[in-house]
């Protein structure tokens, strides 16, 4: 950090108002401090009074980052408490959704359709905040949500609560802006203010137009096609070939033949989810989930959010308090530290909340179900999904991905996408990424373009999220890459192969010690 940047944070951080507004956001909270450069400080922290703003400011703090969830006592917490202890210690949760896009435009657009998402579903206490770089928090207090649905306390539904309630709103979303998002002469008009054509908006995301449409349509209720797929499990027996086709899973599928336990295979049919037809038609019709894009990163246990009115590392401006009305003409450099101006908006402020005002939102997150396909990049809701902090060795690769790293004459550009979402999962920085994906790009049948692989992995690295690669096993049959062993019986996804293995080697050694 320069002279002049520390200057400009010690002489900002030192205002009182700054000071008691980090503190007021911090209570009942767990609080990360990030040194410049070197990461987070020790875990669990919290911070009660406002003149320990500065002071920490002058060790090499250079923001503060607080917790989604509140707690009784966080500095209880620890790595090793179970999710039963969690529980218990935990008061409650504000739901904090994280908007960021690459595009600014799209950014406050994005944050205002969900703006008037949450007022559609009756909830009056949303709250804004500017992140500080290239997109922004909206917030809904706990106390708008009831204590209890069914037979669930609310503060115990988490991180599975406030991910329901991201899924449900996205899906919302691309229901209600049939009016906000049109297609007009080859160009999509947002909100009757952005308008880009195909191209231009691929050229801007750096990805391919086809990326953008819905490809394909039902026949008979004319709605592009979702994701809604039906299930069929097929048992080969590996050594006299018997098959059986069945609707329903085994747990330990044995040969009627000759008794040898049988291998499993899923395939899967597309059915419509209006009609549930099973003929579709190609389309080029405009996908809005391509550029309403939310960071489900953020909700997970004991994951930090940048603190209101702590600065920026990179931008250098300021995670200010905005009023919802203020989104779409906000400009970033009314957030410079110099400008700032705190008035009564609070981010997260609860004090004139009506209590039960979310619950709507709750009963309706809470019944959705949303539909999965063959190529469902998530995990099981009920499983919290982290990047390990270092990275997954090759040796603990599953055999799909091993299979792949080989060299393949179909199926490459598929497998791009599996090898960068399985490394970024696995804690592979991007330069390393770009590194293996160019050695295995070079042992191909037609290789890919070199530019393809490099400007691919710049993309991924400037979206900042991470999703896990495809679940098991349709999608990586469909290319003769699925070679399942003992340990891929028991999992879902390749990323979960990497941990079994682990620990698997590890009793192994023992064993032999």
């Amino acid at each position: 950090m320069g002279v002049k940047e520390l200057s400009a944070k010690l002489l900002y951080y030192k205002r009182k108002d700054v000071q008691e507004a980090i503190c007021w956001s911090a209570k009942n909270r767990e609080v990360g401090f990030r040194f410049a450069g070197s990461g987070f400080g020790k875990r669990p922290d919290i911070l009660v009074y406002p003149n320990d703003v500065l002071e920490l400011v002058k060790k090499g703090v250079s923001s503060f980052h607080i917790s989604e969830e509140k707690w009784t006592d966080p500095l209880l917490l620890s790595p090793s408490m179970g999710r039963a202890e969690q529980d218990e210690l935990r008061k409650g949760w504000d739901l904090v959704l994280d908007i960021d896009f690459p595009i600014w435009e799209f950014s406050k657009l994005t944050a205002h359709f969900f703006l008037r998402a949450l007022r559609d579903h009756g909830i009056k206490s949303v709250s804004f905040k500017y992140s500080g770089n290239k997109g922004f928090h909206i917030g809904v207090p706990f106390k708008a949500f009831p204590k209890k649905i069914g037979d669930i306390y609310l503060r115990t539904w988490f991180p599975e609560g406030p991910r329901r309630i991201t899924k449900y709103l996205l899906d919302y979303i691309t229901k209600i802006t049939e009016n906000l998002i049109k297609e007009q002469d080859g160009k999509i008009i947002f909100d009757n203010t952005f308008e880009y054509s195909f191209s231009q908006l691929a050229q801007e995301l750096n990805i391919d137009p086809k990326d953008l449409a819905y490809q394909s349509r039902c026949k008979i209720c004319k709605k592009p096609r979702q994701n809604l797929f039906e299930v069929e499990f097929e048992y080969v027996c590996p050594k006299c070939e018997k098959r059986v086709l069945t609707k329903e899973k085994k747990k330990i599928p044995v040969c009627e033949g000759c008794g040898s336990i049988m291998n499993l295979y899923e395939h899967s049919k597309t059915r419509c989810e209006g009609c549930g037809g099973s003929e579709f038609e190609e389309i080029n019709m405009f996908n809005p989930f391509s550029v309403i894009q939310i960071d489900t990163i953020l909700i997970a246990s004991r994951h930090l959010f940048r603190s209101p009115y702590s600065m920026h590392e990179k931008s250098g401006l300021v995670s200010v308090v905005i009023s919802p009305e203020e989104i779409m003409d906000f400009d970033k450099e009314s957030a410079s530290p110099e400008r700032i101006v705190i008035n009564d908006l609070r981010f997260l402020d609860d004090s004139k909340t009506i209590p039960g005002e979310g619950k709507e939102l709750i009963i309706k997150a809470f019944d959705y179900k949303p539909v999965t396909s063959d190529n469902d990049i998530s995990f099981d809701e009920k499983k919290e999904y982290e990047i390990p902090q270092d990275a997954v060795p090759a040796i603990l690769f599953p055999p799909c991905i091993q299979k792949i790293l080989e060299g393949l004459e179909d199926g490459k550009k598929r497998s791009l996408f599996i090898l960068t979402n399985f490394l970024a999962s696995s804690g592979w920085q991007p330069d390393n990424i770009e590194k293996l994906l160019l050695e295995w790009n070079s042992k191909n049948k037609d290789p890919l373009r070199d530019v393809n692989i490099t400007s691919h992995v710049r993309y991924h690295k400037q979206r900042k999220k991470r999703f896990p690669p495809p679940n098991c096993r349709k999608y990586y049959q469909d290319f003769q890459v699925c070679f399942p062993d003992r340990i891929c019986d028991r999992i879902k996804n390749p990323l979960s192969y990497s941990k079994i293995k682990a620990r698997y080697t590890k009793k192994q050694g023992n064993k032999k010690k």
